[in-house]
């Protein structure tokens, strides 16, 4: 399971009543036989694939590099594995059995949230109101 962001849902956004707190909240399931990585230097590579995508389109990128002791101490923590997908179910709550006026409320609410997974959810959100 992945998980994507979630959040309390609180009743008091709502512009109907009454209404009781839910959580909503978007995740994919995948199903199939992960394997372990364990071979060093593809562990490495998969590692350095990882951070040059979060890397690419930063203003100060990270580039990478690090000594080989370093790395190697660090990659100890680290569990590297692939799955060969057989199935993936994509699983959400984002308030789609409440009338536009509520969810257009908790999109309100969660957009301006201080917590970066709320506003994170608020998007998904808003995003997806119009293909549900």
């Amino acid at each position: 399971m992945f998980h994507g962001p979630h959040a309390y849902i609180s009743p008091s956004w709502y512009e109907t009543s009454p209404a009781v707190p839910t959580w909503n909240y978007a995740a994919v399931h995948a199903y199939g036989v992960p394997r372990i990585i364990a071979d060093h230097d593809r562990l490495v590579a998969m590692l350095q694939e990882l951070v040059e995508i979060h890397e690419a389109g930063r203003e100060n990128r990270w580039p990478g590099t690090l000594p080989d002791e370093y790395r190697d101490k660090m990659i100890t923590g680290i569990v590297g594995f692939e799955i060969v997908i057989t199935r993936i179910e994509a699983k959400y709550k984002l308030s789609q059995n409440r009338p536009d006026g509520d969810v257009n409320a908790v999109v309100a609410a969660l957009s301006a949230s201080p917590d970066q997974t709320e506003r994170e959810l608020g998007e998904i959100m808003a995003k997806a109101r119009h293909t549900l």
